[in-house]
């Protein structure tokens, strides 16, 4: 069954999209991003499986925006900078959060702006 492009009317030959438009697709931002993570995630040496292993070894850790105490179980893993925006997965860019700040600082950081495309 042949289908057309999810951008133009053109047949689409790779994924939903003609050739054109699949070039352009991999070359975006959040793509590349991801495809930088799942390749981080299965050497299974990035920086954030690092600091979790060694969060879970201690047991605890402190958060890094409200700086109180926490079980391993109730922290999250944060990148400073986003693997979405730009953010690379190396230990400058890691940071431990409870889970109420990392979910204030994800709203804050995905809320006033968009990623560059």
């Amino acid at each position: 069954m042949h289908t057309r492009c999810l951008d133009c009317r053109n047949w689409a030959t790779h994924k939903g999209r003609c050739a054109e438009h699949h070039r352009a697709y991999e070359r975006g931002r959040t793509v590349r991003s991801h495809r930088r993570r799942r390749e981080a995630i299965a050497r299974g040496n990035n920086a954030a499986s690092r600091l979790r292993a060694a969060v879970d070894k201690v047991g605890r850790a402190d958060c890094a925006t409200c700086g109180m105490t926490f079980a391993a179980s109730l922290v999250d893993v944060d990148h400073i900078t986003a693997l979405a925006r730009g953010g690379e997965d190396v230990a400058m860019n890691v940071q431990v959060l409870c889970r109420p700040c990392h979910k204030t600082k994800t709203r804050t950081d995905f809320a006033s702006k968009r990623p560059q495309g």
